[in-house]
């Protein structure tokens, strides 16, 4: 255990800072960029092969469902099993320990299917409620913001998870919205405009490159910063350590 970290009992539920929160991201994230980076790398894969233009795949998926089908299973799959894996990495870290990817790739596995229904009950609810308004829509995504932490370290199902999700983030979830709106729109900026440089300057492969490691760039910091939002929520409002939190894997 390491002093990133304060006591417990110096928590209450006002010491939930986003700014503490985005800090502890980047600081974990840097520290494991090759491995995350690699996991979500992969996982990003399929759908930068598929939303490419100028790619063979997306040219044989536009004229056959069955291409249509495999790419999307196969992006769901790989980027809920991702997901697990860069979480419990990160936990790991906050922990004090060096970040092992073979047990990270195993509890992910295991909790593998708990974390695929919620992946498709979070956007599903929160399409529901974008049907009525778009902000609605975004506030359900931010008060299922740590659902998948919730699955992953305290294996929990599905349903119990976005519960659990409910009540962490009640009375911080304007922070939480703001920080996951502030890394959406400059991620999704930069995202955009080095995409768009790479294929002018280096054609369709260069263009695919960047699109993939952007994609997984994004796609780690924000597992990474849903993990750290989980384990700051349940200090503040349970008054827990980070080693309590992480009995459940001993």
């Amino acid at each position: 255990m390491t002093d990133r970290f304060l006591p417990a009992g110096r928590f209450a539920e006002t010491d939930f800072r986003a700014g503490d929160v985005f800090n502890r991201t980047v600081s974990i994230f840097s520290r494991n960029l090759l491995p995350f980076g690699m996991v979500s790398a992969i996982a990003y894969l399929p759908s930068a092969l598929a939303l490419s233009p100028d790619s063979k795949t997306a040219v044989l998926a536009s004229g056959n469902g069955g291409w249509i089908a495999v790419g999307f299973i196969a992006t769901l799959v790989l980027n809920v099993l991702s997901q697990a894996i860069v979480l419990y990495g990160a936990f790991e870290d906050m922990r004090g320990l060096p970040v092992n990817l073979g047990e990270s790739i195993k509890v992910g596995l295991r909790r593998f299917f708990p974390v695929l229904g919620v992946a498709i009950c979070v956007p599903l609810l929160a399409g529901l409620a974008a049907i009525l308004l778009v902000f609605p829509g975004l506030m359900v995504m931010t008060m299922l913001f740590v659902a998948v932490p919730a699955c992953v370290v305290e294996r929990l199902g599905p349903f119990k998870s976005m519960g659990r999700s409910a009540w962490l983030t009640k009375g911080h979830r304007w922070k939480i919205f703001g920080i996951w709106i502030a890394v959406l729109f400059v991620g999704g900026t930069a995202q955009s405009i080095l995409n768009g440089v790479a294929r002018a300057a280096g054609g369709v492969v260069i263009g695919l490159v960047v699109s993939v490691l952007c994609g997984a760039i994004l796609g780690a910091f924000n597992a990474i910063l849903a993990v750290v939002a989980y384990h700051d929520l349940r200090v503040a409002k349970e008054g827990v350590d980070t080693d309590q939190i992480a009995a459940v894997f001993d």
